[in-house]
């Protein structure tokens, strides 16, 4: 069954990707979205997350969470490192006319789930620098 990305239109110009690169559980993409956006909310700051749920789909806002039947996400970026990630990521954005800056981009992995952590990445040429968050931060 297809994944629908549920979204909020924002007044940015651009959202931040959100890349699985392990296949996840969708229940537990979602309670990452909804502990991001209540953070968001106390916070009164503006969402900023799309989860890249595919290659084909242009993403035009923040993700408010993803709906299926299908249980588990089976992600585009599965097993890719950082660098190998943001090509992906770039080529999409470029094919899809998607909203979306690859400056830097958030991972969920097979960690992510039992940690309650992400990684925020960032790739420059060569160098690749990376973090390990809890979340909400």
């Amino acid at each position: 069954m297809a994944i629908e990305n549920a979204m909020m239109e924002t007044q940015q110009v651009k959202t931040y990707a959100v890349c699985c690169t392990a296949d996840l559980k969708i229940e537990a993409i979602n309670q990452f979205l909804v502990e991001v956006h209540q953070k968001e909310q106390e916070e009164r700051s503006i969402p900023i997350f799309t989860v890249v749920h595919d290659l084909k789909t242009r993403l035009y806002g923040t993700t408010k969470e993803l709906r299926s039947d299908d249980k588990i996400l089976k992600s585009p970026f599965a097993g890719l490192d950082y660098p190998e990630v943001q090509r992906l990521l770039q080529q999409m954005v470029k094919d899809t006319g998607s909203k979306i800056d690859t400056k830097w981009f958030l991972v969920l992995d097979d960690e992510s789930e039992r940690t309650s952590s992400g990684v925020i990445v960032v790739v420059e040429g060569e160098y690749v620098r990376s973090v390990r968050v809890t979340y909400p931060t």
